[in-house]
């Protein structure tokens, strides 16, 4: 049972919290402002959570908020609120790190929903005073329901018999309304339930962790001789594949059948992509299939899943080459630029998956969420329109594309290289571009929605 002072400071953190979040996130433009939830979010509960340890987990949430400052990309803000939720629910509830079965996401979700029935904890707890503050609150209560259709009628019999009155009321409501329309009402509505919601949150990791009697983990015992088999018959088409790799792709050989080199070369980039996600997926069932499995035919397996590891390598050169020729051609596009750093973070997923055969005493699952995370954060942080209008300006400018539309579309981060069209063939384009974003700087009049990209991007050229 939580004492007095802890019920307080939750409670106090759950009003703090709608407040700020009202205030803060819901305006119509954001900017730092989220950054500086962030940051208040921080102190609170470095003062009231029970395990201070796992703050750490603070920081990827603390970067993605950094976006919406630092960018004027907003592609990825409707992942980062999901993001931050799943990272906060880890933070406060915990989660076996260690746990290489399906409860390691169910335990995930399962952190997710637990704040939800927690939502009418701080009712009861303000309705659990003193008998006799109880009491006066019922008075006050009947009190004001009595009085509203009392005053009701006054005013409109008032109004009704004077002029004057009418045009002071009138006035008077109409203020109300300027102050309280239907959009913020909706905005405290929602700005209490995220408050109610982390109020859940911090209060399950108040809670004691419920001694779960776990059941024994059911290994499947996958028939090593099959598996073999299946193994065996995926890894030589592979190899007939890789063959080709080598000899046309890489090597330049001569293609039959007519067909040429730039054609062969840009083609099949998402299937190989799509294939080397089946090869990991792969690898994971037959390795823990067999992992609790002894003698010769379980090494085979073992020794199996290295070379189709090693054929997934082969099959991401591939498509890393496929897809600088891809960009050769027609320049970066923001689809583009994040396959580029996907494949960088695959190999490294493929280089702990080598260890894991091997060694298989870690979680490989946590370390691949851990990469994806990593490479999610690289995309908040690294400033992708910047450097994707580079190359599409130097392009254009050294007559290598036709035209610029594609640039003119990416957010303010694309700001600095835009202008050096300016007085150019696209001086017309560029006009244009800065005059939506300095429109777009006006209209933002509140330092909530302060950018750092827009304000940089939305000066005089």
């Amino acid at each position: 049972m939580l004492d007095k002072a802890m019920k307080i400071n939750l409670l106090g953190y759950a009003f703090l919290s709608f407040v700020s979040f009202t205030y803060l996130m819901l305006h119509e433009y954001t900017g730092i402002s989220i950054p500086i939830f962030a940051v208040i979010q921080f102190v609170c509960l470095y003062f009231i959570i029970p395990d201070k340890k796992s703050l750490w987990l603070f920081i990827p949430i603390f970067i993605l908020s950094l976006n919406s400052f630092i960018s004027g990309n907003e592609m990825f803000r409707a992942f980062n609120v999901i993001i931050s939720v799943v990272l906060y629910s880890v933070m406060l509830c915990g989660v076996d790190f260690f746990d290489t079965s399906m409860r390691y996401f169910i335990k995930i979700l399962k952190n997710i929903v637990r704040p939800l029935k927690h939502f009418s904890l701080p009712f009861k707890w303000c309705l659990r005073a003193e008998r006799e503050k109880i009491k006066i609150f019922q008075r006050v209560l009947v009190g004001i329901a009595i009085s509203v259709p009392v005053l009701y009628v006054l005013v409109i019999l008032l109004a009704s018999a004077d002029a004057v009155f009418l045009h002071s009321i009138r006035g008077f409501l109409d203020g109300i309304y300027s102050i309280v329309d239907s959009l913020t009402l909706i905005k405290i509505l929602f700005g209490m339930i995220v408050g109610l919601y982390l109020f859940g949150l911090l209060y399950s990791a108040h809670q004691p962790k419920a001694s779960e009697t776990e059941t024994p983990e059911k290994i499947g015992r996958g028939d090593v001789i099959i598996l073999n088999v299946v193994l065996t018959a995926m890894l030589a088409v592979y190899t007939i594949f890789i063959f080709i790799q080598f000899r046309y792709l890489f090597a330049g050989a001569s293609l039959p059948y007519g067909l040429s080199y730039t054609d062969y070369a840009r083609r099949g980039f998402f299937e190989l992509l799509f294939l080397s996600g089946v090869n990991i997926f792969t690898i994971l069932l037959m390795c823990n299939m067999t992992k609790n499995r002894r003698g010769l035919g379980a090494k085979i397996i073992k020794y199996l899943c290295l070379y189709l590891c090693s054929v997934t390598v082969v099959l991401l050169v591939s498509s890393f080459y496929r897809m600088s020729l891809y960009s050769a051609s027609d320049g970066l596009t923001r689809l583009r630029f994040m396959v580029y750093g996907f494949l960088i973070f695959e190999c490294l997923g493929l280089l702990l998956t080598f260890y894991w055969i091997l060694r298989p005493k870690f979680n490989i699952i946590t370390a691949y969420l851990s990469i994806g995370l990593v490479y999610y954060l690289l995309l908040n942080l690294v400033p992708m329109d910047y450097f994707i209008a580079k190359d599409q300006v130097d392009r254009y400018l050294c007559g290598r594309r036709p035209d610029i539309h594609y640039a003119l579309t990416l957010s303010p981060d694309a700001a600095p290289q835009i202008r050096r069209l300016l007085g150019t063939d696209a001086d017309l384009d560029a006009q244009i571009y800065f005059s939506e974003l300095r429109h777009n700087n006006d209209s933002n009049t509140s330092w909530r929605g302060f950018n750092l990209s827009m304000f940089r991007g939305g000066r005089q050229p």
